[in-house]
């Protein structure tokens, strides 16, 4: 065929004037499609479960610059092409696809622009096919039919699918907006489509993350009456089996045992009902946190978000409590700021999304059936359900949660909450969302649960107050009273409060004193009263061996920066040093040197070493930018003329040509391999956008507020100064500045370790 007819179906004309999707919508609808063909592609290779996404930058758009949407699935020969891009066709299977309508192609790309070309090809064909929609031409001739076209094959591409969006119209600026749309397709999809099937989406060299809830484990619970009730819980339930029409997308009742053919009574096709299984999948759980707003639960068919952070769920959907305002919602009404944190994401492929994508049919009946399995149709709360006449618990997935974790006072494992440091007894929810903000930006320590549930086990491992002598830690030397009845009174703890085990050290330095190693189990330590005792070594009854409580109440930890490390071995030394006889020989400073010279010998202050771990440091940042096809840039940087004249310099030595055109050259970072490394402290103060935001340091940027932006860009930038400082100033010196710079050299190393732990590695 030398042409193709793309002349619209009847169904069309109903909605299209009324769609208007936002500018990440666009993208996402053309992202489904290719999705879709990706999930239905026969034997594709890992490497090009791929979707490559090209968006200009506002300059780009005025220069003419498309946005390419591209995809190395199975692709389409001609029927199928002209099929893909006709309005309102869908020859699609709508029980496993993302893209229902045979629309949204079109919706998307007439939103955005007047042209769009889409090329195409199979592995058996021997070279691309394409088709030009032209929606100015198409109106002015009144023509549906466009011309096919054909272009070689790429030598690196077998098969696929290519969009290009051009000639834009004027709204397109505003709605293609970079930042906008990485951070709404991060949440249109679940994370199965990520991690399940392998799919890599990359929108301008960056690949998108699927959102992380920040939760508690199925490992752990808590414990009401007698149920232990998981703090994660998997959904992997099939509801029932129904007739399904493909053809016009109506559902037909259950299936029955039936050889006969059935007719739709919609559409009268027979060759399109299938049975289709009424199944929900995914998860239920307990957010780490609880907040006002964020909690809740994505709904999701295929994969692709319907609904976000949805609360319809804890709502008591029955007409004779449409007026009482406890069941609206139910959840959450035990603390006063209506904090929740059930959150969870359940995958539901048989509901029918809006043409939109953001929303569904509630009022569907499998929808109605899915409820009743997730929530029940009894209250969530057991002693209102009784009023209507329902008995028992609600064991239900939402209802069990709901049970367990409805109440965020008192803190303790009984909550999973932290307890406030006042010593009201209180719950301390405002602490926990601050450290939601660490689990966010990667911090190791704060995704682990186990650093929150040591926090949490403070509220619960609290020892009743007794008459201690913190004089007299120890106990020795003192005899235990006796009771009223004449027997012994009950000895009382010897280190009344909280006590948590934080880890053993090991110290040997037998060689040079001829003393047996020590070993001490370090234990954090809360005191129920003031001690004045900073760090206490117990015997624990065996030779050389201590049970070393830190008081973690003590001043010393909170008004200097040098924690227990010097403190323990000062100890030690002092412990060897009541030892050894040689005591002129051996002072307590000189075994307190060689203690820190063995075990910590990364604090040491060498000149070389801190200059080399400075520029390592800004070379692993430089070399994740001019990786691979490097990034593309939205603005030209700001490079002096000795900057310009260095960049040609070097690529001249380095690659044996001139750079040609300079203004395109420097739109991506490929060009900072060829400039000095110092340039790249101007280059992270004119890109945020491509430093941060988990692209290369694990920071939030394009989320933040203005005044939070300024704020984390000054602070970043006091890091990025030090650092300079080292490879520009300090590298002039020798160790003797050690002597004279000390406090700077001190506090600037801080500023090293901070952006190496941030990196995204």
């Amino acid at each position: 065929m030398d042409f193709f007819d793309l002349t619209p179906t009847p169904q069309l004309l109903q909605i299209l004037g009324d769609l208007k999707f936002k500018g990440w919508q666009c993208i996402a609808e053309l992202v489904d499609n290719s999705i879709d063909a990706i999930l239905s592609s026969r034997n594709i290779l890992p490497e090009n479960k791929k979707i490559i996404v090209t968006i200009p930058t506002s300059g780009k758009i005025k220069a003419g610059d498309p946005v390419v949407i591209e995809d190395f699935a199975d692709g389409m020969e001609e029927e199928k092409l002209q099929n893909a891009v006709k309005a309102g066709y869908s020859g699609k299977n709508t029980r496993d696809s993302i893209g229902l309508f045979g629309m949204g192609f079109n919706v998307a790309t007439a939103c955005l622009a007047n042209k769009v070309e889409v090329w195409s090809s199979t592995k058996e064909m021997e070279h691309e096919t394409g088709v030009l929609i032209d929606l100015k031409d198409m109106a002015t001739s009144k023509s549906f039919m466009r011309r096919k076209l054909q272009r070689p094959k790429r030598y690196d591409k077998q098969s696929g699918t290519e969009i290009k969006i051009y000639d834009f119209k004027p709204e397109a600026e505003s709605l293609l907006r970079i930042g906008d749309i990485r951070n709404n397709l991060r949440r249109a999809y679940t994370e199965r489509i990520f991690k399940d099937h392998g799919i890599s989406i990359k929108i301008n060299q960056y690949e998108i993350q699927p959102f992380k809830f920040c939760v508690w484990s199925e490992n752990v619970m808590v414990k009401v009456k007698y149920d232990d009730i998981l703090a994660y819980t998997e959904i992997d339930k099939l509801l029932r089996k129904e007739r399904y029409c493909e053809n016009c997308r109506t559902w037909l009742g259950e299936a029955a045992q039936t050889s006969l053919k059935v007719e739709c009574p919609s559409c009268h096709s027979t060759d399109k009902i299938v049975t289709k299984e009424v199944q929900l999948v995914g998860w239920l759980g307990i957010q780490r946190y609880p907040d006002p707003d964020h909690y809740g639960i994505d709904i999701s068919r295929n994969g692709r978000i319907l609904r976000k952070l949805d609360k319809s769920l804890f709502f008591w959907d029955d007409e004779r409590a449409k007026d009482d305002p406890r069941f609206h919602p139910e959840y959450p009404r035990d603390n006063e700021l209506y904090n929740g944190r059930i959150v969870g994401q359940i995958e539901a492929n048989f509901i029918l999304p809006k043409y939109t994508k953001d929303d569904f049919n509630s009022e569907d009946e499998n929808w109605k059936v899915a409820v009743r399995y997730l929530r029940g149709e009894m209250p969530l709360q057991t002693e209102l359900g009784e009023i209507y006449g329902y008995s028992g618990l609600n064991r239900t997935p939402i209802g069990n949660l709901f049970r367990g974790y409805r109440r965020i006072d008192p803190p303790g494992l009984k909550t999973l909450m932290f307890a406030k440091n006042d010593g009201s007894g209180k719950s301390d929810p405002t602490r926990q969302k601050n450290w939601r903000e660490k689990f966010y930006e990667g911090d190791p320590v704060y995704v682990d649960e186990k650093t929150w549930l040591k926090e949490i086990e403070k509220a619960e491992l609290k020892e009743p107050p007794t008459q201690f002598n913190p004089q007299n830690p120890t106990g020795r030397g003192t005899t235990t009273g006796t009771g009223s009845s004449g027997r012994p009174a009950p000895t009382p703890p010897r280190f009344p409060g909280y006590k948590k085990l934080n880890k053993a050290l090991h110290f040997d330095i037998e060689r040079l004193i001829n003393q047996k190693p020590i070993d001490l189990t370090l234990i954090d330590y809360v005191p129920d009263s003031d001690l004045s005792i900073p760090i206490i070594f117990d015997t624990t009854g065996s030779i050389m061996k201590f049970d070393v409580y830190l008081n973690n109440k003590h001043p010393m930890f909170r008004d200097f920066a040098d924690g227990y490390d010097d403190l323990i071995f000062m100890e030690v030394a002092s412990i060897y040093y009541e030892l050894i006889t040689d005591k002129k020989e051996w002072t307590l400073t000189r075994i307190y040197y060689e203690l820190k010279s063995k075990y910590a010998p990364e604090t040491m202050l060498s000149v070389s070493n801190l200059v080399t771990k400075a520029s390592n440091l800004m070379r692993e940042i430089h070399n994740k930018l001019v990786a691979g096809d490097g990034i593309e840039l939205e603005h030209k940087p700001n490079l002096t003329d000795t900057e310009i004249r260095t960049l040609n310099k070097k690529y001249l030595d380095l690659e044996g040509k001139s750079i040609g055109n300079i203004e395109t050259f420097i739109l991506n970072t490929k060009f900072l391999k060829y400039i000095d490394l110092n340039y790249l402290f101007k280059f992270v103060e004119e890109y945020p956008e491509v430093i941060y935001d988990d692209k290369i340091l694990l920071m939030p940027y394009s989320v933040l507020d203005q005044e939070t932006k300024q704020h984390q860009l000054k602070k970043y930038s006091g890091y990025f100064s030090d650092v300079r400082w080292f490879m520009n100033e300090l590298s002039k010196e020798g160790d003797d500045a050690v002597k004279k710079l000390k406090q700077q050299i001190i506090r600037n190393r801080y500023s090293i370790e901070i952006l190496y732990d941030n990196i995204n590695r």
